[in-house]
């Protein structure tokens, strides 16, 4: 796990270095450059495998190919054993190294032999050609930009906003991304200038020219198969992954919640492991005990026999803002970045790597939209008029909890989404500001600027492209491709680096997503209960209770502290005088959201943290 940073099109060894100085928190253990006429490259390198020869920029024995890779390509023994039957030799026992035989052997088509999660750039200086490739999930980031015929890419943003001729103007359709989903949607970004590489994709760089290609999308072409058969398939696929996920040269553990997704991480790991498993959780104070999961968290690590720490979070969000603004270098909405960087920290006084159940709701079925849009499919058999007089003007006026119960809030977004088409219902159930509420926010000048776009769009094309029509198949197509990667793996990458922590996420191994891809949405989702098949390939191995028990989820309680700890931060950022000198957002809105939340009318957690947020953002990077 590293930093990369590089320029095509001049040698700058000075520029080279302040940017991977921006990416030492990514690689804190060696740095290294390789510069020529045409490509400047660095690397900052966080120790995990081969610790003594893996150093980067890396070359292969000529000299002719030179990479900076970020992530783990887990597959590379047996890559490597295949490479070596065609001939290539290796001088390290790094999984760098694959890649350049990788390359050598098959050209820009390598990237379809990688298991794992990377970003790397390699330059080519027989044909002077850069190539980048961001891992199929997107599990690593990579950032681009472009300036007077000079590209610049980077791990994170920070390090390209060293580069001259790089501005820090806003995009304000990465603005109208951030308050629909609460993260920007790749390419864009909050910079006008700066874009992201999507997953899945690769880009080629040469003579100032930039191709960009999606070599990698999830095919959900159902197998018939019995349940039985699916079960081992899956218990197979777990053998195969987490003995490549256990690789390393360095201490290695697990988060462990009180649910089935870490639960069955550290079960496989226990199965691997020659020693007990370092495990790690969290715990809240009182306002946050809805998901507070330590008792049920010590119970597994005993019954599996891991070394178990509990850690007590007491998270001050106010001063952590600035903080987890810095990682991100642009507005990012979700306050689970607030626990898992706060985590982290206290990880890392034990581990390097950590074991992650991220991907595991989004693959196996665990969310409760999914049954909700089987459900929603049966509901419509109630006359429309109905449903759209009676139930849902009735529905609309229930008041909602802001302390972390979520019932009311889904069944009004249930009510309304039913009214509408079934792949605009889903794109409105995952968006936070809709189109309505963004139109009354905007001052006449931010809506100019914007235009007449529709950022649901993003979600209509994957709902549209996906092969299935079933709703929870499209579902978790659309998930996988939007909201894990730039939401749930964008914090989990981002919080655990800002500490030097390598987080590894088995659950959404590519080969993993790509096999239940093919699996009836039925073995995942049955009625009201998610990850149906998946509690069947545990079943004997973790306890009855930890087979059936509710998803509690990973949040803070953000509604209680919106009322409380942050009150005077909300009263300060969202005052109508600041968003009058903004000149983005009309006052009135925002303020009735503040006194419909602070009374439990209405809960505008997830809004109101995001509003603070992109005002803490303009205050650290554009004031």
């Amino acid at each position: 796990m590293c930093g990369i940073a590089g320029i095509a099109g001049k040698r700058d060894e000075a520029l080279i270095k302040r940017m991977t100085d921006r990416l030492a928190h990514r690689g804190p253990d060696a740095e290294g450059f390789y510069a020529d006429d045409c490509v400047t490259l660095g690397h900052r390198r966080l120790s995990i495998i081969d610790l003594s020869t893996g150093q980067q920029p890396m070359s292969n024995e000529d000299g002719t190919l030179w990479v900076v890779f970020n992530g783990e390509i887990y597959n590379f023994q047996e890559l490597r054993r295949a490479l070596e039957t065609k001939g290539h030799r290796f001088r390290t026992q790094s999984d760098t190294e694959v890649i350049l035989a990788s390359y050598a052997e098959y050209g820009e088509a390598c990237v379809e032999h990688f298991q794992g999660m990377f970003a790397f750039a390699l330059w080519d200086t027989q044909t002077n050609t850069l190539l980048l490739a961001r891992d199929p999930i997107g599990v690593k980031p990579l950032y681009y930009a472009e300036a007077d015929g000079v590209l610049y890419f980077a791990s994170e943003m920070k390090a390209l906003l060293t580069a001259p001729g790089i501005s820090r103007e806003m995009d304000y359709e990465g603005l109208d991304d951030y308050l629909t989903y609460l993260y920007t949607v790749p390419p864009r970004t909050f910079f006008k200038q700066i874009r992201q590489l999507p997953p899945g994709h690769m880009a080629t760089w040469r003579a100032g020219t930039w191709t960009e290609t999606r070599y990698w999308r999830l095919r959900m072409q159902e197998e018939s198969k019995s349940a039985e058969a699916w079960v081992e398939a899956v218990r197979e696929q777990f053998h195969d992954i987490f003995r490549k996920y256990m690789i390393s040269d360095v201490p290695l553990g697990a988060f462990l919640s009180g649910g089935l997704d870490s639960a069955t991480i550290v079960y496989h790991m226990m199965q691997q492991a020659s020693a007990p498993v370092n495990t790690f959780t969290v715990g809240f104070a009182n306002e946050g005990a809805l998901y507070d999961e330590s008792p049920e968290a010590r119970s597994i690590a005993k019954y599996l026999g891991a070394t178990h720490r509990e850690l007590k979070v007491q998270a001050d969000a106010a001063p952590l803002m600035p903080v987890i603004l810095q990682h991100f270098d642009e507005p990012f909405g979700n306050p689970t970045a607030l626990l898992v960087y706060s985590i982290c920290k206290l990880v890392r006084e034990h581990v390097t790597v950590i074991l992650s159940g991220d991907g595991g709701d989004e693959c196996f079925g665990g969310y409760a939209r999914y049954a909700g849009a089987r459900l929603a499919e049966m509901y419509r058999h109630v006359p429309a008029w109905l449903r759209g007089n009676l139930v849902n003007p009735l529905v609309q006026r229930l008041p909602e909890s802001t302390r972390g119960f979520h019932a009311l809030r889904r069944i009004r977004e249930f009510s309304a989404g039913t009214l509408l088409d079934p792949v605009d219902m889903y794109a409105v159930w995952i968006s936070y500001f809709q189109q309505e509420d963004k139109q009354r926010l905007y001052t006449n000048e931010t809506r100019r600027a914007i235009g007449s776009r529709d950022a649901l769009d993003f979600i209509r094309t994957l709902g549209y492209e996906c092969e299935s029509s079933d709703p929870v198949t499209r579902a978790m197509y659309i998930d996988i491709h939007s909201f894990l990667p730039n939401n749930v793996l964008q914090y989990g990458d981002r919080m655990s680096m800002a500490h030097s922590l390598e987080a590894r996420v088995p659950l959404a191994d590519h080969k993993l997503v790509e096999l239940l891809a093919r699996m009836p949405s039925r073995l995942k989702v049955r009625g009201t209960q998610g990850k149906v098949l998946m509690r069947q390939s545990m079943a004997g191995r973790l306890p009855e209770e930890v087979l059936h028990r509710k998803k509690a989820g990973f949040n803070p309680p953000m509604g209680v502290w919106l009322n409380t700890q942050l009150r005077p931060r909300v009263d300060e950022y969202l005052s109508e005088a600041v968003i009058q000198q903004r000149g983005l957002f009309n006052p009135a809105p925002i303020q009735a959201m503040i006194q419909d939340h602070r009374a439990s009318r209405r809960d505008y957690t997830w809004h109101l943290w995001a509003l603070l947020l992109l005002e803490e953002w303009f205050r650290n990077y554009l004031d």
